[in-house]
């Protein structure tokens, strides 16, 4: 029962918990999961991928390196490596081939592989036999056949197969190559050769030089040419004992130390004699070594060691070159500056060297000449260990790129990185190293990275714990100390506590960068800041993050809770105008209208001003966020109801709806939705729709939620118990998609449809699942729902929040309501109703 007692008035002291209101606002779309996964790879992509390298000048070699390793305690895996040859490099390595393996059927004596058979015919082009002889010795290179078969170290690796790209088929050169088979030395077009390889890990602690200049080096060193003098002067066949020399006039004897050289004396008188001519030359022989092939060379020397006495200045020995085709004219070689070499001590060996570099390119002889005068005869020159050295090797711009692909608990780090540009990807399984590099490779001082087999302050695997661990530890703090203050509210303030958005932002932040640093710890390289980002650095910077916010947060939140606690209702900290007097009209700081002189409002400590009813809606002060407390002193009409749970008796104001009026006594709303009615409700905080719940989920009847936010966050902060809960979301997982609430959303209602007793159902947050989808989906989920549910007299509350939709568009939805309830903060006059109000209705009765 329901009666009026006109006669009591009373004045009250009240605080009302309306739930804060939202401006209106232009109703926008959501941005679509997609576009922000999509600039969320971006970014990674930008930070994991190293800047380009330019590629120079066109005259370049490019060699691309990929490695492939994967193991525990030693990696083993493969790889594949690339030449790619543009301008002045390609026609160089192509007329080496051609001069090499084609001008030669066999190689000769000095160079790396001298003896093996090249199929050489002398045509002037690289035809398929000598292409696969080429492609043959540089897989033996890359396999150190020179160096007992030991391989190739790449600093941590060492390489022990490779072979071409494809094998096994008389086509496998051609589709191993590019701009090789057929062409000419002069040719103009670009070479590529392509390689696979196969290894594993040698050390568990190593540097590792970048760029690689071993594979570089691998296509120039199979034309290097070596050649050594026998140390005991003995033959081996075919070659004589003092080859690479003719004897000549010189001859074979024992030096003072008991070992063979070659000497130009007389061997009866143990001297030299008068007005004596000795030649003895080098690479001279038609069928042996016809002439010293320096075309192959980007540097030469020869060096040998000699002793002899003279018995005047004028006995000497010279050194003298000629060159070919004739190989007629001779010409002396200086030694310190003089063209003839100075006599030493009896006894004493020198050591001597002379620079071919300047018949790089051409076939030369060698030859030692010693004369004498007719004015006395000496002990004469001993000479020995004669070596020729022609190395070959690239002189100009590497563009180099190398991808290391290693799975398991290895890590790189000492990254020191100046000259290229470097990316690291870390993940849980493994790591990838890019690298790449635009630079000569002799002029510079390497970049270097050090690569670890197992470090556990390195390890990615650990470092992966850590991530998690303190992007937890962020942001359950940060929660914690949030609920903790929200806990230590008054009731009337505890659902709108807000937050500090700036610091749980910084968390946000502050874990993303964890994200970011720990999967691209070369990061900052982006930047152009090098620095790397070490597994130390990560675990100071992750533990710090983590401790630093959760004392920020929590620090900000006590803080927050000394200074701005609810005042008493003695304390003036609010206080209601009333004034008559003449003013100007000020602006509501809520609602940006002006209040009128002659209206009553509400004054803050800090002097902001708010509509009475504005400030009745709000928590906390838009200004200086200090709680408000509306005092109105005002004479009020009070109504007496029975609570329709407990039977107890209740009073409240007139125009209150009891059904929002929670019992005083059991808490329980004083009056009942009524069954199978559709209710819209405009309210920000659904607190009071979950109380309707409870009434027919506690009699046995099925109730089930629809919501756009998290089922486990609402059940635990309204205790929904057994209730069922869905989830509403374009882009959460396991959630119905708002635009197939038509047939998905259905299926939901399945436990209503099969109740025979009735029910409730609440769609929570209507306008957000709108901005996901559209009205037209929602209304026809809505009118589907209506017909499906018409005969099991289902409560339907629908809550949507205030300024979510524009008023057209709350208009249009409220159609299909049988009641529209306004919460929102505005005066209780206002508020659009279908009907009139239980008070009302119940005083016209």
């Amino acid at each position: 029962m329901v009666r009026a007692d006109a006669s009591e008035e009373r004045s009250e002291i009240r605080q009302k918990p309306l739930f804060p209101r939202r401006r209106p606002m232009v109703r926008m779309r959501s941005r679509p999961p997609v576009a922000l996964a999509f600039l969320a790879a971006a970014v990674l992509l930008t930070c994991a991928l190293p800047r380009a390298a330019g590629q120079g000048p066109g005259d370049v070699l490019a060699v691309s390196v990929d490695y492939e390793l994967f193991g525990v305690s030693q990696l083993a895996g493969g790889g594949h490596v690339t030449w790619a040859l543009a301008g002045e490099p390609a026609r160089e390595i192509r007329a080496k081939i051609v001069g090499l393996y084609d001008e030669y059927v066999q190689i000769p004596r000095g160079f790396l592989f001298s003896g093996a058979p090249t199929s050489g015919n002398a045509d002037g082009q690289i035809d398929a036999g000598e292409g696969l002889a080429f492609t043959g010795h540089l897989e033996n290179e890359l396999e150190g056949v020179a160096r007992n078969f030991t391989g190739t170290r790449i600093g941590y690796f060492l390489l022990d197969r490779a072979d071409l790209y494809e094998q096994g088929s008389a086509g496998a050169l051609a589709r191993s190559t590019t701009g090789l088979l057929g062409t000419r030395a002069n040719a103009t077009e670009d070479l590529s050769i392509r390689f696979v390889f196969s290894g594993s890990t040698v050390a568990s602690d190593s540097p590792l030089a970048l760029p690689t200049r071993a594979y570089a080096d691998a296509l120039y060193e199979v034309f290097s040419f070596r050649d050594r003098q026998s140390p005991s002067l003995s033959a081996t066949y075919p070659y004589p004992a003092a080859w690479p020399f003719a004897e000549g006039a010189w001859r074979i004897a024992l030096a003072d130390d008991g070992r063979p050289a070659l000497w130009a004396g007389n061997g009866s008188t143990g001297q030299y004699d008068n007005s004596m001519l000795a030649r003895m030359t080098a690479y001279d022989d038609a069928l042996l070594g016809p002439a010293l092939d320096l075309r192959f060379a980007s540097a030469a020397w020869a060096s040998f060691s000699y002793t002899g006495q003279v018995a005047g200045p004028g006995d000497s020995l010279a050194f003298e070159v000629s060159t070919a085709p004739n190989f007629t004219a001779w010409s002396r070689l200086e030694y310190a500056g003089q063209p003839t070499l100075p006599p030493t001590p009896v006894g004493v060996w020198s050591n001597v060297s002379f620079d071919l570099s300047a018949y790089a390119g051409q076939k030369i002889r060698l030859r030692f000449t010693f004369q004498s005068d007719a004015l006395g005869q000496g002990r004469g020159f001993f000479v020995r260990d004669f070596a020729i050295d022609a190395p070959s090797s690239y002189e100009g711009i590497v563009a180099a790129s190398e991808a290391h692909y290693l799975v398991g608990p290895i890590s790189f780090t000492e990254v020191s990185v100046s000259t290229g540009s470097v990316a690291l990807l870390r993940t849980p399984g493994g790591e990838v190293l890019f690298y790449s590099a635009t630079r000569d490779l002799a002029a510079l001082t390497p970049d270097t990275i050090r690569f670890r087999s197992f470090e556990p302050l390195e390890n990615p695997q650990a470092l992966f714990a850590v991530m998690t661990a303190s992007a937890y530890m962020i942001s359950r703090s940060q929660e914690v100390a949030f609920d903790r203050y929200r806990a230590a509210q008054a009731m009337a303030f505890r659902q709108a506590a807000p937050k500090a958005r700036w610091l749980h932002a910084a968390g946000k932040a502050a874990i993303v960068a964890l994200i970011l640093l720990y999967f691209v710890p070369t990061a900052l390289y982006v930047l152009r800041v090098p620095f790397f980002v070490s597994g130390p650095v990560y675990l100071g910077l992750a533990v710090g993050l983590a401790a630093g916010l959760a004392l920020g947060t929590r620090a900000c939140y006590e803080r927050r809770q000394r200074e701005g606690p609810p005042p008493a209702s003695g304390e003036t900290r609010g206080a209601s105008r009333s004034s008559l007097a003449p003013r100007d009209a000020d602006e509501c700081a809520h609602c940006r209208r002006g209040v009128p002189a002659l209206e009553r409002g509400y004054i803050c400590d800090c002097g902001l001003l708010y509509h009475l009813h504005c400030a009745q809606g709000r928590t906390h002060c838009e200004g200086c966020q200090r709680p408000i407390t509306v005092e109105i002193v005002r004479k009020q009409r009070l109504l007496t109801a029975r609570c329709v749970t407990c039977g107890e008796e209740q009073t409240f104001p007139l125009g209150e709806d009891p059904r929002t009026l929670p019992c005083r006594s059991c808490g329980a709303p004083l009056r009942h939705l009524e069954a199978g009615r559709w209710y819209l409700v405009l309210a920000s905080n659904p607190a009071i729709l979950f109380d309707w719940l409870r009434d027919p989920t506690q009699e046995g009847k099925p109730a089930v939620c629809l919501t756009t936010a998290a089922p486990e966050r609402l059940r635990l902060e309204f205790g929904l118990g057994g209730m069922e809960v869905f989830r509403v979301s374009a882009s959460a997982p396991r959630a119905i998609d708002p635009r197939r609430l038509d047939p998905l959303g259905l299926k939901a209602l399945q436990p209503l449809l099969r109740s025979e007793k009735g029910g409730a159902l609440l769609c929570d947050a209507l306008d957000e699942m709108i901005a996901e989808a559209s009205m037209g989906d929602i209304l026809r989920f809505l009118r589907r729902a209506r017909e499906a549910l018409a005969a099991q007299r289902v409560t339907v509350i629908v809550r949507v929040n205030p300024g979510g939709l524009a008023p057209a568009e709350i208009e249009r939805l409220a159609g299909e309501f049988d009641e529209t309830l306004d919460f929102a903060a505005r005066p209780i006059d206002s508020l659009p109703r279908t009907g009139p109000s239980w008070p009302e209705a119940m005083l016209h009765s």
